[in-house]
């Protein structure tokens, strides 16, 4: 078990390397590229009760295989049998935010888009979405407005909702 206050240092460096990153960031041209196969990344608040199989319209949606959409899956309570699918938790960092080594897959690539699935305004999960090397960032309020390129303003686990916008609004960003 972590120690309370090894955690509270961790969430303040944190916070500290977040805002920093954060500056830099904006600075960075929007661009946004058509491909006929996106790289795409999903970050999944597990707390918000979505299983694997609520995801599977990404794959329709970008019109690509399930299998080439890598998720990082926060505070998850299962061990992922498949390999674009990891867990990670505040034991994952260290104290100057330096992330494990286990995750430099997921970390080391370049995604064309990122998805932020969650909707809670947390320094763990905001600091993942800043450590994703992407060229176009999807989200939902109250996070930070400016992590995302583009921010719908309804529960992320209403899948049948978040699946209607996120076709809709893709049909007008990449002109599919």
């Amino acid at each position: 078990m972590i120690d309370p206050l090894k955690k509270i240092l961790k969430k303040l460096v944190l916070n500290f390397i977040y805002k920093k990153e954060l500056y830099k960031m904006q600075k960075k041209k929007l661009y946004v590229k058509k491909k006929s196969s996106p790289s795409i990344a999903v970050i999944v608040d597990s707390r918000l009760k979505i299983n694997k199989s609520d995801l599977n319209f990404l794959a329709s949606v970008f019109l690509i295989p399930i299998e080439k959409i890598n998720f990082l899956w926060y505070k998850s309570p299962i061990v992922h049998d498949y390999p674009n699918h990891l867990g990670i938790d505040i034991h994952d960092f260290s104290i100057y935010g330096k992330i494990n080594k286990e995750f430099s897959s997921f970390f080391n690539q370049q995604y064309d888009i990122l998805i932020n699935v969650y909707n809670k305004d947390s320094i763990l999960l905001k600091f993942l979405s800043l450590k994703v090397k992407h060229d176009f960032a999807i989200g939902f309020t109250p996070v930070d407005l400016k992590l995302n390129d583009l921010v719908f303003d309804f529960y992320p686990n209403e899948i049948d909702i978040f699946s209607n916008e996120l076709s809709k609004y893709l049909k007008i960003i990449f002109k599919k």
